[in-house]
């Protein structure tokens, strides 16, 4: 996937964050039909691997003094890690991926392409973060309009 307009000077792509990450998280929202469908628990636990691979990197350059190269080095075995975990969850005798083909290549695709460079694993974590917002987002729809909420129940914002 193209992040990047610029990636020297980090100008990312227009639309990215808005007409690309909603397409995504449309595709998403509607793969499987009942039980099989993609639950918002399944992508929160991956966004928050992902967001955890951020945390260790920021260790690492705490740890290498700031060598970004090191701890970026030392990163990239951690990102192959959760690509196996993501493959393992999609094993055919049950894994709660399984019937997810899609998540599990929309995933395994952000993870490849966050492998590619510190500025890579940036915008992918921008990316996701805007998938994951427009995912909850279109979680109540029907036909375009939000699902009616119980008066006893305000809606509330979600934290992710």
């Amino acid at each position: 996937m193209e992040f990047f307009e610029n990636q020297e000077k980090g100008i990312y792509k227009k639309g990215l964050f808005d007409e690309d990450a909603k397409r995504w998280a449309q595709d998403l929202r509607n793969e499987g039909q009942g039980q099989d469908k993609l639950k918002s628990s399944q992508f929160r636990n991956y966004f928050h691997e992902f967001r955890r691979l951020e945390d260790v990197f920021d260790r690492y350059k705490r740890e290498t003094g700031g060598d970004e190269a090191l701890a970026w080095n030392r990163l990239t075995s951690q990102i192959e890690l959760l690509r196996a975990k993501l493959a393992y969850g999609g094993r055919s005798n049950g894994g709660p991926l399984q019937k997810l083909p899609l998540f599990r290549s929309k995933m395994d695709e952000l993870l490849s392409d966050a492998k590619r460079s510190p500025k890579h694993f940036a915008a992918v974590m921008l990316f996701l973060e805007a998938v994951l917002a427009y995912f909850y987002g279109l979680e109540g729809e029907r036909g375009g309009e939000a699902a009616p909420r119980s008066p006893e129940r305000p809606a509330q914002g979600r934290r992710y």
